[in-house]
């Protein structure tokens, strides 16, 4: 894979179809040749198969973010499987400390075991859930699995990597208040890097206003491990293809 790629955004909240035809057409004259769009419940299921349908270039995620664990209702689980039954990621799901929803754990759980057992990569959320995160990771762990957005320590970079994650970033890494962001950035393997612009977010910073920011987030990135844009993204394209290797 050639070009940039946007390892995680949310399409399907584009508030019309000429909203997100623009977004992608400025991505694409910026050299953006990849992206994943993560559905985050049920309801935007539909939205996010519609999205890709079409678009060989934007990969998709179907899962259920913890936020909206109480929307993982009736025969959901069933409903998931039979979009994981074509090529797509398991996401967004994962553990959050800050904005807690009951059952996130048990849903969480089972999405991990959706993905291990129809050998999908996942793409995790996580806040202040790290030490939880580990524990159930250990208990079993897909063969790959994305760290969207990793705001984790560094010291747990080594063991995460081992486990098969791979740990994407967004533009915030040059925010001189975020020490700690750059020291985890720096200890990712070259071979585990991705990147992310988790678009659009209007009026939010330029990098993550659509998938065309993925271009500053690469500098960005670059800046912070001392290369290269040019050589960030084409490894994070190169990264983002074996991430992808078990659904193309």
């Amino acid at each position: 894979m050639t070009g940039y790629f946007d390892a995680h955004n949310h399409l399907q909240f584009y508030a019309s179809e000429a909203e997100l035809a623009a977004a992608l057409a400025g991505a694409a004259r910026a050299g953006v040749a990849g992206m994943i769009c993560c559905a985050t419940r049920p309801g935007d299921w539909a939205a996010v198969a519609a999205i890709c349908a079409s678009r060989p270039e934007v990969r998709p995620a179907f899962g259920v973010h913890p936020w909206y664990a109480g929307e993982a209702a009736g025969d959901w689980l069933a409903g998931l499987e039979a979009l994981l039954r074509g090529p797509a990621c398991v996401g967004e799901i994962g553990l959050d400390g800050v904005r807690k929803a009951p059952g996130q754990e048990e849903v969480f759980a089972a999405q991990l075991e959706l993905a291990r057992r129809l050998g999908r990569p996942a793409i995790i959320h996580c806040v202040r859930m790290w030490g939880r995160l580990v524990e159930m990771l250990k208990a079993g762990a897909p063969a790959s699995f994305m760290l969207h957005a990793y705001s984790g320590p560094a010291e747990l970079v080594p063991e995460l990597a081992a486990m098969g994650a791979y740990f994407s970033f967004g533009g915030e890494v040059s925010d001189p208040r975020r020490a700690k962001l750059r020291a985890a950035l720096a200890a990712v393997p070259g071979d585990r890097l991705l990147m992310e612009t988790e678009s659009p977010e209007p009026g939010g910073p330029s990098w993550r206003r659509g998938p065309a920011g993925i271009v500053e987030t690469a500098a960005a990135v670059a800046a912070a491990r001392g290369i290269k844009a040019e050589a960030a993204a084409a490894l994070c394209a190169a990264n983002a293809g074996a991430f992808l290797k078990t659904i193309s």
